[in-house]
Protein backbone atom coordinates (compact mmCIF):
# COMPACT_ATOMS: atom_id res chain seq x y z
CA UNK A 1 0.00 0.00 0.00
CA UNK A 2 1.42 3.44 -0.75
CA UNK A 3 2.02 5.52 1.89
CA UNK A 4 0.22 9.27 2.32
CA UNK A 5 1.89 12.73 1.49
CA UNK A 6 1.63 15.66 4.17
CA UNK A 7 1.97 18.64 2.40
CA UNK A 8 3.06 21.39 4.79
CA UNK A 9 2.88 25.26 3.71
CA UNK A 10 1.79 28.12 5.56
CA UNK A 11 0.15 29.49 1.97
CA UNK A 12 -3.19 27.63 1.45
CA UNK A 13 -3.75 28.48 -2.03
CA UNK A 14 -0.10 26.70 -2.96
CA UNK A 15 -1.25 24.23 -0.54
CA UNK A 16 -4.49 23.40 -1.99
CA UNK A 17 -2.87 23.28 -5.34
CA UNK A 18 -0.51 20.79 -4.69
CA UNK A 19 -3.18 18.81 -2.91
CA UNK A 20 -5.17 18.59 -5.96
CA UNK A 21 -2.66 17.65 -8.21
CA UNK A 22 -1.11 15.06 -6.38
CA UNK A 23 -4.89 13.56 -5.96
CA UNK A 24 -5.76 13.37 -9.14
CA UNK A 25 -2.32 11.48 -9.59
CA UNK A 26 -3.89 8.93 -7.25
CA UNK A 27 -2.06 10.10 -3.68
CA UNK A 28 -3.96 10.01 -0.87
CA UNK A 29 -2.74 13.29 1.09
CA UNK A 30 -3.22 15.39 4.14
CA UNK A 31 -2.36 18.89 5.27
CA UNK A 32 -0.52 20.98 7.90
CA UNK A 33 -0.61 24.84 7.63
CA UNK A 34 2.45 25.11 10.02
CA UNK A 35 5.49 22.97 12.04
CA UNK A 36 3.85 22.34 14.96
CA UNK A 37 0.69 20.84 13.14
CA UNK A 38 3.03 19.14 10.36
CA UNK A 39 4.76 17.09 14.09
CA UNK A 40 1.34 15.94 15.83
CA UNK A 41 0.03 14.92 12.23
CA UNK A 42 3.00 12.71 11.40
CA UNK A 43 2.53 11.44 15.18
CA UNK A 44 -1.15 10.56 14.63
CA UNK A 45 -0.72 9.17 11.44
CA UNK A 46 1.53 6.14 11.24
CA UNK A 47 0.82 5.84 7.27
CA UNK A 48 2.55 8.61 6.30
CA UNK A 49 5.41 8.28 4.06
CA UNK A 50 6.32 11.33 2.58
CA UNK A 51 6.35 15.13 3.76
CA UNK A 52 6.07 17.65 1.36
CA UNK A 53 7.29 20.42 3.64
CA UNK A 54 8.07 24.40 3.04
CA UNK A 55 11.38 26.10 4.20
CA UNK A 56 10.20 28.99 5.66
CA UNK A 57 6.71 29.28 7.50
CA UNK A 58 5.89 31.26 11.09
CA UNK A 59 7.17 29.00 13.59
CA UNK A 60 8.89 25.83 13.30
CA UNK A 61 10.89 25.80 10.10
CA UNK A 62 11.00 23.38 7.21
CA UNK A 63 14.61 22.11 8.54
CA UNK A 64 12.92 22.36 12.30
CA UNK A 65 10.66 20.06 11.40
CA UNK A 66 12.78 17.41 9.70
CA UNK A 67 15.18 17.42 12.53
CA UNK A 68 11.75 16.74 14.94
CA UNK A 69 10.32 14.19 12.67
CA UNK A 70 14.07 12.39 12.28
CA UNK A 71 14.19 12.26 15.88
CA UNK A 72 10.22 10.43 17.04
CA UNK A 73 8.83 9.01 13.46
CA UNK A 74 9.35 5.43 14.06
CA UNK A 75 9.29 4.50 10.39
CA UNK A 76 11.57 5.98 7.51
CA UNK A 77 9.80 9.15 5.89
CA UNK A 78 10.98 11.01 2.88
CA UNK A 79 11.36 14.41 2.90
CA UNK A 80 11.33 16.76 -0.42
CA UNK A 81 11.94 20.50 0.50
CA UNK A 82 10.04 23.37 -1.21
CA UNK A 83 11.18 27.03 -0.75
CA UNK A 84 11.01 30.34 -2.64
CA UNK A 85 13.99 31.43 -0.78
CA UNK A 86 16.75 28.77 -1.77
CA UNK A 87 20.13 29.03 -1.22
CA UNK A 88 23.58 26.73 -0.95
CA UNK A 89 23.71 26.53 3.16
CA UNK A 90 19.78 25.32 3.18
CA UNK A 91 20.16 22.89 0.43
CA UNK A 92 23.10 21.28 2.43
CA UNK A 93 21.09 21.60 5.89
CA UNK A 94 18.32 19.72 4.11
CA UNK A 95 20.40 17.04 2.57
CA UNK A 96 22.57 16.22 5.60
CA UNK A 97 19.21 15.96 8.03
CA UNK A 98 18.08 13.16 4.79
CA UNK A 99 15.64 15.26 2.25
CA UNK A 100 15.45 13.10 -0.53
CA UNK A 101 15.04 16.52 -3.31
CA UNK A 102 15.08 19.92 -3.52
CA UNK A 103 12.55 21.74 -5.46
CA UNK A 104 12.03 25.76 -5.67
CA UNK A 105 9.03 27.41 -6.21
CA UNK A 106 7.17 27.62 -8.74
CA UNK A 107 7.53 23.79 -9.70
CA UNK A 108 6.38 22.80 -12.43
CA UNK A 109 3.55 19.21 -11.89
CA UNK A 110 6.37 17.43 -13.83
CA UNK A 111 9.05 18.00 -11.17
CA UNK A 112 6.50 17.51 -8.64
CA UNK A 113 5.30 14.15 -9.93
CA UNK A 114 9.07 13.06 -10.41
CA UNK A 115 10.15 13.62 -6.85
CA UNK A 116 7.04 11.67 -5.29
CA UNK A 117 7.93 8.89 -7.57
CA UNK A 118 11.19 8.92 -6.77
CA UNK A 119 10.54 9.00 -2.76
CA UNK A 120 8.07 6.07 -3.41
CA UNK A 121 10.44 3.81 -4.98
CA UNK A 122 12.80 4.78 -2.35
CA UNK A 123 10.50 4.11 0.66
CA UNK A 124 10.05 0.88 -1.13
CA UNK A 125 13.66 -0.12 -1.51
CA UNK A 126 14.42 0.82 2.07
CA UNK A 127 12.45 -1.60 3.28
CA UNK A 128 14.56 -4.43 2.16
CA UNK A 129 17.89 -2.09 3.20
CA UNK A 130 15.93 -2.14 6.88
CA UNK A 131 15.71 -5.97 6.39
CA UNK A 132 19.23 -6.27 5.50
CA UNK A 133 19.95 -4.19 8.58
CA UNK A 134 18.56 -6.00 10.77
CA UNK A 135 19.93 -9.30 9.51
CA UNK A 136 23.13 -7.44 10.19
CA UNK A 137 22.19 -6.15 13.76
CA UNK A 138 21.67 -10.25 14.30
CA UNK A 139 24.83 -11.25 13.18
CA UNK A 140 26.35 -8.68 14.93
CA UNK A 141 24.66 -10.13 18.23
CA UNK A 142 25.58 -13.48 17.43
CA UNK A 143 29.17 -12.50 17.17
CA UNK A 144 29.32 -10.72 20.30
CA UNK A 145 27.63 -14.01 21.85
CA UNK A 146 31.07 -15.89 20.10
CA UNK A 147 33.49 -13.24 21.16
CA UNK A 148 32.22 -13.23 24.82
CA UNK A 149 32.28 -17.11 24.54
CA UNK A 150 36.22 -17.04 23.34
CA UNK A 151 37.26 -14.28 26.06
CA UNK A 152 40.45 -16.01 26.60
CA UNK A 153 41.70 -15.66 23.22
CA UNK A 154 42.34 -12.17 23.70
CA UNK A 155 43.56 -11.41 20.31
CA UNK A 156 41.08 -14.04 17.96
CA UNK A 157 38.48 -11.86 20.12
CA UNK A 158 39.46 -8.23 19.14
CA UNK A 159 40.01 -8.75 15.34
CA UNK A 160 37.01 -10.58 15.08
CA UNK A 161 35.26 -7.11 17.21
CA UNK A 162 37.27 -4.89 15.19
CA UNK A 163 36.39 -6.66 11.59
CA UNK A 164 32.56 -6.82 12.74
CA UNK A 165 32.43 -3.06 13.45
CA UNK A 166 34.29 -2.27 10.42
CA UNK A 167 32.06 -4.58 8.05
CA UNK A 168 29.07 -2.96 9.72
CA UNK A 169 30.02 0.56 7.60
CA UNK A 170 30.72 -1.83 4.98
CA UNK A 171 27.71 -3.40 4.73
CA UNK A 172 25.72 -0.24 4.00
CA UNK A 173 27.01 0.06 0.69
CA UNK A 174 28.88 -3.16 -0.32
CA UNK A 175 28.22 -6.81 -0.50
CA UNK A 176 31.53 -7.69 0.68
CA UNK A 177 34.08 -6.89 3.30
CA UNK A 178 37.33 -7.29 0.85
CA UNK A 179 38.08 -4.11 0.80
CA UNK A 180 38.63 -3.73 4.68
CA UNK A 181 40.54 -6.92 5.35
CA UNK A 182 42.81 -6.03 1.37
CA UNK A 183 43.65 -2.50 3.38
CA UNK A 184 44.18 -3.95 6.94
CA UNK A 185 46.67 -6.06 4.93
CA UNK A 186 48.90 -3.51 2.36
CA UNK A 187 49.36 -1.36 5.51
CA UNK A 188 50.68 -4.21 7.72
CA UNK A 189 53.48 -4.57 4.39
CA UNK A 190 54.06 -0.88 4.44
CA UNK A 191 54.56 -1.01 8.43
CA UNK A 192 56.88 -3.77 8.33
CA UNK A 193 58.75 -2.15 5.14
CA UNK A 194 59.05 0.94 7.48
CA UNK A 195 61.21 -1.30 10.00
CA UNK A 196 57.71 -1.56 12.54
CA UNK A 197 57.81 -4.20 15.06
CA UNK A 198 55.85 -7.08 14.03
CA UNK A 199 53.27 -5.98 17.06
CA UNK A 200 53.02 -2.59 15.95
CA UNK A 201 52.53 -3.85 12.50
CA UNK A 202 49.90 -6.21 13.74
CA UNK A 203 48.06 -3.41 15.40
CA UNK A 204 47.57 -0.98 12.09
CA UNK A 205 45.96 -3.92 10.36
CA UNK A 206 43.31 -4.31 12.58
CA UNK A 207 43.15 -0.39 12.99
CA UNK A 208 42.96 0.62 9.53
CA UNK A 209 40.09 -1.79 8.73
CA UNK A 210 38.37 0.67 10.45
CA UNK A 211 39.28 3.92 8.27
CA UNK A 212 35.61 4.39 6.75
CA UNK A 213 33.76 3.30 9.83
CA UNK A 214 32.40 6.95 9.65
CA UNK A 215 29.89 5.72 7.11
CA UNK A 216 27.90 4.65 9.42
CA UNK A 217 26.78 8.13 10.10
CA UNK A 218 26.33 9.79 5.94
CA UNK A 219 22.34 9.56 4.71
CA UNK A 220 21.19 6.93 2.74
CA UNK A 221 20.24 9.25 0.13
CA UNK A 222 24.09 10.47 -0.30
CA UNK A 223 25.79 7.41 0.23
CA UNK A 224 23.72 5.38 -2.28
CA UNK A 225 23.33 7.51 -4.72
CA UNK A 226 24.17 6.52 -8.25
CA UNK A 227 26.76 8.56 -10.29
CA UNK A 228 28.66 11.98 -9.18
CA UNK A 229 27.90 13.11 -6.09
CA UNK A 230 27.16 17.13 -6.19
CA UNK A 231 29.07 19.58 -4.44
CA UNK A 232 26.96 19.91 -1.31
CA UNK A 233 26.72 16.38 -1.19
CA UNK A 234 30.70 16.05 -0.83
CA UNK A 235 30.80 18.30 1.95
CA UNK A 236 28.50 15.96 3.80
CA UNK A 237 30.40 12.60 2.59
CA UNK A 238 33.45 14.33 4.01
CA UNK A 239 31.75 14.34 7.22
CA UNK A 240 32.88 10.67 7.44
CA UNK A 241 36.18 11.46 8.78
CA UNK A 242 35.06 13.33 11.79
CA UNK A 243 32.07 10.94 12.53
CA UNK A 244 34.81 8.02 12.12
CA UNK A 245 36.66 9.97 14.70
CA UNK A 246 33.93 10.35 17.15
CA UNK A 247 32.68 6.77 16.92
CA UNK A 248 36.21 5.28 17.61
CA UNK A 249 38.25 8.00 20.05
CA UNK A 250 36.70 6.87 23.26
CA UNK A 251 37.98 4.16 23.32
CA UNK A 252 41.32 3.32 25.66
CA UNK A 253 42.37 0.53 23.76
CA UNK A 254 45.67 0.95 22.00
CA UNK A 255 44.28 -0.20 18.93
CA UNK A 256 41.39 1.89 18.91
CA UNK A 257 43.22 4.73 18.91
CA UNK A 258 45.06 4.41 16.26
CA UNK A 259 42.11 3.45 14.50
CA UNK A 260 40.77 6.84 15.79
CA UNK A 261 43.66 8.62 14.20
CA UNK A 262 43.50 6.56 10.75
CA UNK A 263 39.35 7.33 10.33
CA UNK A 264 39.73 11.19 10.91
CA UNK A 265 43.24 11.76 8.89
CA UNK A 266 43.48 8.90 6.16
CA UNK A 267 42.18 11.48 3.67
CA UNK A 268 44.81 14.20 4.52
CA UNK A 269 47.31 14.51 2.07
CA UNK A 270 51.17 15.21 2.24
CA UNK A 271 51.06 18.60 0.20
CA UNK A 272 48.46 19.85 2.49
CA UNK A 273 45.69 19.50 -0.05
CA UNK A 274 43.21 17.32 1.74
CA UNK A 275 40.79 17.40 4.17
CA UNK A 276 39.15 17.56 7.01
CA UNK A 277 42.00 19.95 8.49
CA UNK A 278 44.20 20.40 5.54
CA UNK A 279 47.10 18.99 7.69
CA UNK A 280 50.58 18.44 5.53
CA UNK A 281 53.84 16.57 6.06
CA UNK A 282 54.34 14.86 9.22
CA UNK A 283 51.52 17.02 11.31
CA UNK A 284 49.59 14.01 10.00
CA UNK A 285 49.67 10.90 12.28
CA UNK A 286 51.98 8.35 10.43
CA UNK A 287 49.43 5.43 10.47
CA UNK A 288 46.91 7.82 8.41
CA UNK A 289 50.02 8.32 6.10
CA UNK A 290 50.16 4.71 5.52
CA UNK A 291 46.80 3.87 5.00
CA UNK A 292 46.32 6.47 2.66
CA UNK A 293 48.24 5.04 0.13
CA UNK A 294 46.59 2.01 0.50
CA UNK A 295 42.98 3.25 -0.15
CA UNK A 296 44.10 4.86 -3.44
CA UNK A 297 46.10 1.49 -4.41
CA UNK A 298 42.74 -0.17 -3.51
CA UNK A 299 40.27 2.43 -4.89
CA UNK A 300 42.97 1.99 -8.72
CA UNK A 301 42.99 -1.86 -8.86
CA UNK A 302 39.06 -2.28 -7.83
CA UNK A 303 36.46 -1.90 -10.58
CA UNK A 304 33.53 0.51 -10.24
CA UNK A 305 30.24 0.58 -12.84
CA UNK A 306 31.90 3.85 -14.41
CA UNK A 307 35.67 2.57 -14.83
CA UNK A 308 37.27 -0.85 -14.89
CA UNK A 309 39.82 -1.73 -12.68
CA UNK A 310 42.89 -1.12 -13.26
CA UNK A 311 46.05 -3.83 -12.93
CA UNK A 312 48.80 -4.07 -10.72
CA UNK A 313 51.56 -2.01 -12.53
CA UNK A 314 49.52 0.45 -13.77
CA UNK A 315 48.37 1.46 -10.57
CA UNK A 316 51.11 1.45 -9.31
CA UNK A 317 52.96 3.86 -11.99
CA UNK A 318 49.59 6.59 -11.44
CA UNK A 319 50.67 6.52 -7.93
CA UNK A 320 54.58 7.14 -8.15
CA UNK A 321 54.22 9.50 -11.48
CA UNK A 322 50.22 10.77 -10.92
CA UNK A 323 48.04 11.12 -14.04
CA UNK A 324 45.66 13.38 -12.80
CA UNK A 325 43.65 11.43 -10.17
CA UNK A 326 46.62 11.16 -8.12
CA UNK A 327 50.04 12.96 -7.44
CA UNK A 328 53.21 11.59 -5.99
CA UNK A 329 53.68 14.52 -3.80
CA UNK A 330 50.39 13.51 -1.48
CA UNK A 331 52.13 10.52 -0.12
CA UNK A 332 54.95 11.26 2.16
CA UNK A 333 57.91 10.05 0.82
CA UNK A 334 59.46 7.92 2.77
CA UNK A 335 56.17 5.51 2.52
CA UNK A 336 56.54 6.37 -1.44
CA UNK A 337 59.44 4.49 -1.37
CA UNK A 338 58.61 1.65 0.65
CA UNK A 339 55.12 1.44 -1.20
CA UNK A 340 57.49 1.21 -5.05
CA UNK A 341 59.76 -1.83 -3.09
CA UNK A 342 56.82 -3.67 -1.50
CA UNK A 343 54.44 -3.55 -4.26
CA UNK A 344 54.92 -6.94 -5.42
CA UNK A 345 53.51 -8.17 -2.11
CA UNK A 346 50.64 -5.52 -2.11
CA UNK A 347 49.67 -6.89 -5.62
CA UNK A 348 50.06 -10.68 -3.98
CA UNK A 349 47.43 -9.42 -1.10
CA UNK A 350 45.34 -7.82 -3.64
CA UNK A 351 45.62 -11.39 -5.20
CA UNK A 352 43.82 -13.02 -2.26
CA UNK A 353 41.33 -10.97 -1.84
CA UNK A 354 40.08 -9.75 -5.22
CA UNK A 355 37.05 -7.86 -6.01
CA UNK A 356 34.42 -9.60 -8.81
CA UNK A 357 33.76 -7.11 -11.88
CA UNK A 358 31.21 -5.42 -11.65
CA UNK A 359 29.14 -4.23 -14.83
CA UNK A 360 28.11 -0.49 -15.32
CA UNK A 361 25.01 0.24 -14.84
CA UNK A 362 21.74 1.71 -12.85
CA UNK A 363 21.04 -2.01 -11.53
CA UNK A 364 25.06 -2.08 -9.86
CA UNK A 365 25.27 1.05 -8.83
CA UNK A 366 24.81 0.16 -4.90
CA UNK A 367 28.16 -2.10 -5.27
CA UNK A 368 30.32 1.13 -6.03
CA UNK A 369 29.58 2.40 -2.63
CA UNK A 370 32.63 0.21 -0.99
CA UNK A 371 34.84 3.45 -1.97
CA UNK A 372 32.65 6.08 -2.53
CA UNK A 373 35.13 8.59 0.07
CA UNK A 374 37.85 7.49 -2.02
CA UNK A 375 36.53 7.69 -5.35
CA UNK A 376 34.91 11.18 -4.71
CA UNK A 377 38.65 12.42 -4.60
CA UNK A 378 40.07 10.27 -7.81
CA UNK A 379 36.87 9.92 -10.41
CA UNK A 380 34.01 11.71 -11.48
CA UNK A 381 30.73 9.35 -12.50
CA UNK A 382 32.38 9.35 -16.23
CA UNK A 383 35.71 7.37 -14.78
CA UNK A 384 37.23 11.42 -15.67
CA UNK A 385 40.10 12.60 -12.85
CA UNK A 386 38.10 15.12 -10.19
CA UNK A 387 40.28 17.60 -7.96
CA UNK A 388 40.56 16.26 -4.72
CA UNK A 389 37.65 17.84 -3.25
Amino acid sequence: MERKILVVDDEQPIRMAVIKRLQRLGFSCVEAANGDWAVKAVAGDPDIGIVLIDIRMPGKSGLEVISDLRAVAQDEIAFIVITGHGGFDEAVEALRLGASDFLMKPFSSDQLEGAIRKCMESLCNSESRIQARLFLEAEVKEKTVRIAALAREVDSARIEALETLAIAAEHRDNDTGEHIRRIGAYAEILALGLGWSERAARQIRMAATLHDVGKIGVPDNILMKPGRLSDAEIVIMRTHTIIGHKIVSPSNDGIMKVAASIAHCHHEQWNGGGYPRRLSGEDIPIEARITTICDVYDALRSPRPYKPALDHRTAVKIIQEGDGRTRPDQFDPAILAVFAAKADLLAEAYAKRPDFEMIAGEGNNHLSRDMRSMDAAIFDAGGKANAVR
